[in-house]
């Protein structure tokens, strides 16, 4: 049935159908929710859809409500397949929180009509922005009438001062000092509506960072008890210097605090609320792997619960080295003169094509004798007259013997070094030409 409450802004659609729980999950895939994000009026309305699939979810109902600026037109179809499908409309531009079940909600904007918003454009750019100096764009109106604000959010999601002056009918300008490395977002309006392409992406500074080398792990990422500090660790080693940015979201807020340890960072929170959390860990503004963790929260309330809280704390890291090495290189024994190669990628490689040659370290055979170059370690690398070769890929095939493949993007002599150990096997440095 679709339930309606004609005195308020709030319009909730409750069903029964296909099962669903409030405990298990209920999911929206990606792909069924394009009206979960933004949106524009046209025509004085907007209109969005979404599906909601409970197939796997166990029995129970399932309740969507829509609030907003103004009323929305909820309609709420069961396809007895394990899957309901949702459209509502609204005519009023604003926010708009789209919540089923104990889910945390989700937030939809809509826009007003564009107008002449859409003649705006983004002048002169900077390039080689750097930290702690000022960055500085020109917005160009192109005959829009209106009053332009923006903001600027950092790397770490915090938001930085921006100041927007108007030079004169047709041009404004832009300037703000940032204080992060990383990607930037530029949030620039027109009379409360963003300019097209707005937010813009811009990059400041070198990003020495490597996100996908940060790991966070620990019991705090698994499951938390209410009332109890639980903590997990982001392990920074070898991912350089960069913004940490741990955000908490939930039924209620949390005590949270971030402590340097050896490996990186101990984050200890307290969660006073059960049910989900969700608990992002991001670095110079990007997802590490794992992010968003996903924790279930159990034990009994301390504190009253809302729709949707959110706790975060941000960290300028420092540079943490790994203190688990490998032991010593073992002593090889070798004989880099019993080494042969062969293979046309030692004499001519094609351009852009996958060029191959082999190196055997095992059992060769000269003058009819078998003889063994010994064990050591295989390097191979090509220089192009620009510097190294993109792609060289050395391949174990069994018994030391070795196929090396590699790709060159440019015209004229290259030269390919092949290593046993320490040594050049013979022949190397091996000019090539490429055709």
């Amino acid at each position: 049935m679709l339930a309606t409450d004609d005195g308020g802004e709030t319009w909730t659609a409750v069903g029964q159908g296909p099962p669903a729980s409030l405990e298990a999950p209920v999911s929206v895939p990606a792909l069924a929710r394009p009206d979960l994000a933004k949106g524009s009026l046209a025509a004085g309305n907007w209109h969005g859809v979404f599906n909601v699939w409970t197939r796997e979810a166990g029995a129970g109902g399932l309740s969507i409500s829509v609030e907003g600026p103004s009323k929305a037109l909820l309609d709420f179809k069961d396809r007895k397949d394990g899957s309901c499908y949702v459209s509502y409309t609204v005519s009023e531009p604003g926010k708009l929180e789209s919540s089923h079940d104990n889910i945390i909600p989700y937030h939809v904007y809509v826009m007003p009509q564009v107008g002449d918003t859409s003649k705006i454009s983004l002048g002169f750019v900077q390039e080689n922005l750097e930290v702690k100096k000022p960055v500085n764009f020109t917005i160009m109106m192109n005959g829009a009438k209106g009053n332009l604000d923006g903001k600027v959010i950092a790397p770490s999601g915090v938001e930085d001062d921006c100041f927007l002056v108007k030079l004169d009918e047709d041009q404004w300008a832009l300037r703000f000092v940032p204080v992060e490395n990383g990607v930037h977002q530029i949030h620039i309006r027109c009379n409360g509506i963003h300019i097209p392409d707005s937010p813009f992406r811009v990059r400041v500074g070198h990003d020495v960072a490597d996100p996908a080398a940060v790991q966070a792990y620990g019991p705090g990422l698994k499951f938390c008890t209410t009332g109890t500090k639980m903590e997990f660790y982001v392990d920074t080693c070898n991912a350089g210097v960069g913004t940490m940015a741990v955000s908490i979201d939930g039924p209620s807020k949390v005590s949270m605090d971030c402590s340097e340890v050896d490996e990186g960072y101990k984050v200890r929170y307290t969660p006073l609320t059960p049910g989900d959390y969700l608990i992002t860990v991001k670095y110079n503004g990007y997802h590490i792997s794992g992010s968003p963790f996903k924790v279930n929260c159990t034990g009994s309330p301390v504190a009253e619960a809302g729709l949707a809280e959110t706790s975060s704390v941000v960290v300028d890291t420092v540079a943490k080295q790994g203190k688990t090495r490998g032991e010593a290189m073992p002593q090889f024994r070798s004989d880099v003169t019993k080494v042969t190669s062969k293979g046309m990628g030692l004499k001519k490689a094609t351009l852009e094509k996958q060029n191959m040659f082999t190196v055997n370290c095992g059992n060769a055979v000269k003058e009819e004798l078998a003889v063994c170059a010994g064990n050591n370690v295989l390097y191979a690398a090509v220089l192009g007259p620009r510097g190294p070769s993109d792609e060289v890929y050395v391949k174990h095939m069994g018994s030391n013997v070795y196929q090396v493949t590699y790709r060159v993007k440019e015209k004229g002599d290259h030269i390919v070094i092949v290593k046993w150990g320490e040594d050049h096997i013979p022949g190397s440095p091996f000019k090539v030409e490429v055709s």
